[in-house]
């Protein structure tokens, strides 16, 4: 819910470049004070270059700000949608008239950079900025949204000692900040790159492989991250340089471009562009050289896995041998053993005297008892089997 006033809110810092010292003049201003009386009472007319450093969540969340800043540089109301929010990198521009004449020209972009360290913590740096061009000043006013270090020292130092002859082109503050966007996403491939070059040198341990998994998997997911973050910049960077050309083409009565700083404008852009594609194959190879690793990881631990299969089924190979020649031994003494164990019964009786043997006449109680005994030790086995079958292991 938004708030009545700003009273809570923030001030706002406003650098504004001076020409005469050639260096930033800051102040800080309350965030309803931007726009009074149909007019913007806070910038300085003889600054060629403002720099607002505002918090756009809290400018959303206070209705007055919000409208303040609206008003005073024609922001869209799109701008404050909760997708722009919520986006991983756009890119957008509007062209304002008053009776028919171009007033100024607005350009919105956003930028995103993951950056990781030596020690797998992470950070991202946001480079979320709104330009306002003034056609009958030739003016430029950037509000950089919520802007951290290292973003927040490298806008006021990209933009110091304008070229004159470039204050003409609207676009020409996209050439300087495109070099930080390249700087910031070239130390975070390169991050990934070392990342991925540590886990491809690491030394295999003596006996079992033990890969550790979770690192792996974060540093490929980091890794899709910049791949992500790349693939979206590269193409806000192809929208500015479609804007650029169609701005150029169409030869507003006000524009005084030089047709030299504009081209350079235009070379400095399509430069960063290439420098963005180039990082953006390299970081899909380090995504690709993690697949290998991971790849390798898993072959490397079933390989060793199947040394212990083979080792087992070799052992168990020999169990069976000893087993079999156990079974033999056994073979070859059971039939003497029970004939001996049948003879020694009290069924049989030897007269030593005589010579003769004497059978009782009782001696079918013996396979009375014997054979039904058997067979139901048969079929008790039988169907303990069939109620509980051996399940394999693994």
């Amino acid at each position: 819910m938004a708030k009545a006033g700003c009273q809570k809110c923030s001030l706002i810092p406003v650098l504004q470049w001076k020409p005469a010292n050639s260096n930033w003049d800051q102040r800080w201003v309350r965030g309803d004070e931007f726009h009074s009386n149909n007019s913007c009472q806070t910038i300085d007319a003889e600054s060629p270059i403002c720099i607002i450093l505002a918090s756009a969540n809290e400018t959303r969340a206070c209705l007055a700000c919000r409208n303040s800043l609206t008003r005073a540089f024609c922001i869209p109301e799109i701008w404050w949608s909760d997708y722009c929010r919520n986006s991983n990198g756009y890119l957008g521009s509007d062209i304002t008239r008053q009776n028919g004449v171009v007033t100024g020209f607005s350009t919105w972009a956003y930028f995103e950079i993951k950056h990781l360290d030596a020690k797998m913590q992470y950070q991202w740096h946001k480079m979320n900025i709104f330009i306002r061009w003034l056609a009958p000043t030739k003016q430029t006013i950037i509000l950089a949204f919520d802007t951290l270090s290292p973003v927040m020292e490298r806008i006021p130092e990209s933009l110091r000692n304008p070229d004159s002859n470039c204050l003409g082109d609207p676009f020409w503050v996209y050439a300087r900040l495109a070099s930080d966007v390249v700087d910031l996403q070239d130390s975070a491939v390169w991050a990934i790159r070392n990342q991925v070059r540590a886990i491809e040198t690491q030394r295999m341990p003596i006996g079992k492989p033990q890969p550790d998994y979770r690192h792996i998997h974060d540093v490929a997911r980091h890794a899709i991250h910049v791949t992500e973050s790349l693939n979206v910049a590269t193409e806000c960077l192809e929208g500015i340089l479609a804007q650029h050309d169609d701005f150029l083409s169409q030869k507003f009565p006000f524009q005084m471009i030089h047709a030299d700083a504009s081209e350079a404008v235009h070379r400095q852009l399509l430069f960063c562009k290439h420098m963005l594609s180039n990082l953006r194959h390299r970081s899909i190879s380090n995504r690709e050289r993690l697949q290998n690793e991971i790849q390798l990881a898993f072959n490397t631990v079933a390989q060793y896995d199947a040394g212990i299969s083979v080792q087992i089924g070799r052992a168990a190979q020999l169990d069976g041998a000893a087993m079999r020649k156990v079974a033999f031994v056994t073979m070859m003494f059971l039939p003497a053993t029970f004939i001996s164990a049948v003879f020694s019964m009290s069924f049989f009786d030897f007269d030593a005297d005589s010579g003769a043997w004497n059978i009782s006449g009782k001696f079918w109680i013996y396979w009375v008892f014997a054979i039904p005994l058997t067979v139901a030790t048969s079929l008790l086995w039988h169907f303990w089997h069939k109620l509980f079958p051996l399940t394999p292991m693994g």
